[in-house]
């Protein structure tokens, strides 16, 4: 089976709730948050599930509390404990693990990469104040995939980051593939780990799903990662050169 990557949202926090827009302020999961994501963990995480701890590769994780407390709800497995690696800090941290089986460098990746969408100006209000505001100064209606954020983002910000990312996740998954002599279709190592997992935020994993198919995210196309939810990403053919967004999913896989 080819590699895939599971793009899975933090749970629900105050703000998420309330529809206000959330990225660097910290705000804790609810009670509910932490309850869908146990949910979530039940039905899709585990040996023989459809993400599988023996299977992952690589953890990927935004450097917010509410993300990395999503990832320790999920218990996606090294060894005896979680130890998360913050790249921007050069530290570790240690969380307990279920599983025992060790990942690549026994390391969850904190990357800012991940960091949900910056929305500067607009951090904290709803999408109905802000377009609010913006009528007020007889400004157009808010895209955020045309528009970015002001004092936060624009697409190409992001664009950029997410970008760097997935040539990153494709070397990984690329590592694990068997190359055959030109002209014959390479095949991942047997038993050999191969999945990706990120853990992050509702508006960057859905730019992350549009950059990984090839999608401009200046085009405005809308794609709702709920909290707590994922996404499952893959290639066809074996090929990383054909991306695509998995839309369905066979049983047991």
């Amino acid at each position: 089976m080819s590699s895939r990557v599971f793009l899975i949202a933090n749970g629900e926090t105050d703000w998420t709730d309330e529809g206000k827009h959330e990225s660097v302020t910290e705000r804790g999961l609810l009670p509910r948050g932490i309850e869908r994501v146990g949910e979530l963990r039940e039905a899709s995480v585990g040996v023989g599930k459809l993400i599988d701890p023996r299977k992952i590769l690589k953890i990927y994780c935004s450097p917010r509390e509410r993300a990395r407390r999503t990832v320790e709800i999920l218990h996606l497995g090294v060894h005896s404990s979680q130890t998360f690696h913050e790249r921007e800090s050069d530290t570790q941290t240690v969380t307990p693990s279920l599983f025992a089986r060790e990942l690549d460098g026994n390391m969850i990746e904190v990357t800012p990469a991940l960091e949900e969408w910056k929305y500067g100006e607009y951090e904290g209000l709803t999408v109905r104040a802000v377009q609010e505001e913006r009528h007020a100064r007889g400004e157009e209606a808010w895209n955020i995939w045309r528009d970015g954020c002001p004092g936060g983002e624009s697409p190409s910000d992001v664009t950029a980051r997410l970008d760097k990312l997935i040539d990153e996740i494709k070397a990984h998954i690329d590592d694990t593939v068997v190359k055959w002599p030109t002209g014959q279709r390479g095949t991942h190592r047997r038993d050999q780990p191969r999945d990706v997992v990120c853990v992050a935020h509702g508006h960057v994993l859905a730019s992350l799903a549009l950059r990984w198919a090839g999608q401009p995210l200046e085009n405005g196309m809308r794609l709702i990662v709920q909290p707590g939810g994922v996404v499952v990403l893959g290639y066809e053919h074996e090929n990383l050169d054909e991306p695509a967004i998995i839309l369905g999913r066979q049983a047991g896989n």
